[in-house]
């Protein structure tokens, strides 16, 4: 009988003997396996980085000049918009009124027709295309399309209104008629009632569609 000493000193048969082979063996596997992994562990370097929405990392001070810009392109925007605005208004009163028509056409001399003039008188009326209540709405209707219906930028944009409403009056080089100044005063007034949720883009929505 083949007799072998196993490692706790004792005697074993030969199928004892070839177990204990089997058992070593993998034991020596598995501790190749361990050393492999301890290896890779310490020496190998991952390459992928784990990013989310969460991770990303911004350019604040990209981010804070795209805003600045935005905000100075929105405001130019409204205020040109109310210089024309009230330009077109003040010119319409003019004909109606048949007044200061050189400036209003922009020529040395122009003479209207009674149909031009009647026309104008009914545009600059109370529910007129350049009367009060729709020309504010007009102009309201683009300060909230501008703020993209965002309440809190109302103060920006009655901001540039205000400017407008100055840019018009030097660009006619004279006070502009009490029309206009209702207007603007009408306009200011809806903007109010806008921010504070009184009235909602959707009065509106005739002039934003």
């Amino acid at each position: 009988m083949d007799l072998s000493v196993n490692t706790s000193g004792t005697y074993a048969t030969g199928s004892s003997k070839s177990a204990l082979k089997s058992f070593a063996k993998k034991t020596d596997n598995t501790s190749n396996t361990t050393k492999a992994a301890d290896t890779a562990a310490v020496y190998e370097k991952t390459t992928t980085e784990k990013k989310d929405s969460a991770n990303k990392i911004y350019n604040r001070d990209a981010v804070v000049a795209q805003l600045k810009a935005d905000q100075e392109n929105r405001a130019a925007s409204m205020q040109n918009l109310v210089e024309k605005l009230l330009g077109k208004q003040k010119g319409t009163f003019d004909l109606a009124n048949s007044t200061n028509l050189a400036a209003t056409f922009r020529q040395a001399v122009q003479f209207a027709s009674p149909e031009d003039i009647a026309k104008a008188q009914a545009d600059i009326a109370e529910d007129g295309y350049w009367g009060v209540n729709k020309t504010s709405d007009r102009l309201v209707s683009m300060a909230i399309a501008l703020a993209g219906g965002d309440t809190d930028k109302a103060d920006e944009l009655k901001n540039a209104i205000t400017k407008g409403f100055k840019k018009a009056t030097a660009a006619w080089g004279e006070k502009l008629p009490q029309l206009c100044q209702d207007t603007y005063d009408a306009a200011m007034k809806k903007m109010d009632d806008w921010k504070n949720g009184v009235t909602t883009a959707k009065d509106y929505a005739d002039y934003l569609s």
